[in-house]
């Protein structure tokens, strides 16, 4: 059967930064490498090739797409050889190279070349080198390690000074072509994102606004960057095809617009596992007045309040505000006062002489209960185990518990280099401390989603609504409203409490 070669090319971000003089790790001369040593193989010079290249992509990761492509075909059994350049090329993780070299690839028989470094495993009878693959390995790690921390220190720099250090400008600018770190207004965009503001202003929502964008012809960013050619790694990154509410709130309260420049907000980087991680708002770089605005502090606060809002329900015909809250029984009919707005009565005549102070006493002092059952409701999702305080601390030591998998996974692969374990035996340690990772790493996102959800629980208007409602000394039709929706009434004897809150019924 004749056998297919997968030649797989890769250049990261930091090799272009910190070696932009040098040409030895360009995909072009890579290709040219291996292509070379190929014909030098009589067995493989005639074979069927293959190229796989990720160009940006940090050899930490091993997520990266094409490199997943071609595992896919190798593990379908359609790749028979894998060429790279060096070992750094497959990875700059030592541990997973390591995998790769001494678990994954012999198990799935296919041979692997690393030119540079004159690896060949069909040569290497059963070994993978010895403690010179293992150094190299670890050479490759540690260049990873520290080009990544001199990468996002000179950003740092960059970000205190106010430079725009993002690989593409925001929707409404465009990176001036004096100087890349600085944005300059888009004059196709610009008014865009001017008339944004000037709508939410003027009173329109969220939506109101999208569908005017797209009922008016103008280009969604999606739309925009196609037109001009700019090719965006991934689609989630510019937002949907056509305009919606969110991408236009994202536009209204993103401060760059004003001439602000806010960096360091998220973290993707080889110590995150190149997950992107929120940083909290005290970690943020803010600097202000750093480019052209396209609105005013102004305009900008006055647009946050009006698209904030609440609307005022429109008048009844009848010139009431509200339907009322207490209702006949019978018909439904809202009761009105009568005799000095001392009693209720129905319309309809089905109920008559309802005492107001006694009904109002009565709704009050069960609102106030339910104001403090729910506030006990409150306490106990975030009490014990759940509370805030105790949930930080679980998600500290579960943090701690990953460290401690990660370093076994050093120490695993030691023993081996050191003949302490045999291949198979690290294989399936490995395989154990990387579920191990797994599961706390699930358990790290469930705590915190619950600690966020908490956090938002006591900063929710909600729990001020209900603490002044149970200590409300006298009736108040504002704010016993909050949970009551209305009151069906019978009798003196006899009314029905329709709640807010769905899980509490009461009659």
């Amino acid at each position: 059967m004749d056998k297919t070669i997968a030649l797989y090319m890769r250049l990261s971000d930091e090799d272009d930064n910190l070696a932009a003089h040098e040409e030895s790790n360009s995909i072009s001369h890579q290709r040219k490498l291996m292509l070379d040593h190929i014909q030098k193989l009589p067995e493989l010079k005639d074979c069927n090739i293959m190229e796989f290249s990720d160009d940006g992509y940090s050899g930490a990761d091993f997520s990266r797409p094409n490199f997943v492509k071609m595992m896919d075909l190798v593990k379908a059994g359609k790749i028979q050889v894998i060429v790279t350049k060096d070992y750094s090329r497959l990875g700059r993780d030592y541990l997973e190279v390591g995998n790769y070299m001494e678990c994954i690839f012999p198990v799935l028989q296919v041979r692997y070349i690393s030119v540079n470094d004159n690896y060949d495993s069909a040569n290497s009878f059963g070994s993978t080198g010895g403690m010179s693959v293992a150094l190299k390995n670890l050479v490759n790690a540690l260049y990873c390690k520290d080009a990544s921390k001199k990468v996002r220190a000179a950003k740092a720099v960059l970000a205190k000074q106010g430079k725009y250090i993002a690989a593409f400008a925001p929707f409404g600018y465009q990176k001036s072509e004096d100087d890349k770190h600085m944005l300059v207004p888009d004059p196709v965009t610009a008014p865009v994102v001017q008339l944004i503001f000037e709508l939410a202003i003027k009173g329109m929502k969220y939506t109101e606004i999208a569908n005017y964008l797209n009922n008016n012809g103008y280009d969604s960013i999606f739309e925009y960057y196609q037109k001009i050619g700019v090719k965006r790694c991934y689609e989630r990154d510019i937002g949907e095809h056509m305009w919606s509410a969110s991408t236009v709130m994202e536009i209204l309260y993103n401060e760059v617009y004003i001439g602000s420049v806010i960096n360091n907000k998220t973290a993707d980087n080889i110590d995150t596992g190149h997950q992107v991680v929120q940083r909290d708002k005290e970690d943020w770089i803010i600097v202000e007045n750093c480019h052209e605005p396209l609105v005013s502090v102004e305009d900008c606060k006055l647009a946050h309040k009006m698209i904030a809002r609440r609307e005022v329900t429109k008048r009844k015909p009848n010139g009431k505000w509200r339907k009322s809250y207490i209702r006949c029984g019978i018909c439904g009919k809202g009761l009105y006062k009568y005799g000095n707005k001392s009693s209720y009565r129905c319309h309809n005549g089905h109920v008559s002489r309802i005492r107001g102070e006694e009904l109002e006493a009565t709704l009050l002092d069960i609102a106030r209960n339910m104001a403090l059952a729910q506030l006990q409701e409150f306490e106990l999702k975030t009490d014990g185990g759940n509370c805030p305080d105790n949930l930080e601390r679980e998600i500290e030591s579960l943090k701690k518990s990953k460290a401690h998998y990660a370093k076994l996974k050093f120490e695993i692969y030691d023993d081996y280099t050191k003949t302490n374990i045999t291949r198979d035996q690290m294989a399936k340690k490995t395989a154990e401390v990387k579920q191990k990772i797994a599961e706390i790493e699930s358990l790290i996102t469930e705590k915190q989603e619950t600690l966020d959800m908490q956090k938002d629980l006591f900063l929710d208007a909600k729990q001020e609504q209900l603490t002044k409602l149970s200590k409300l000394d006298e009736f108040d039709e504002e704010v016993i409203r909050y949970l009551i929706d209305y009151v069906l009434v019978y009798d003196n004897e006899h009314i029905e409490i329709r709640w807010n809150f769905d899980d509490f019924q009461a009659g």
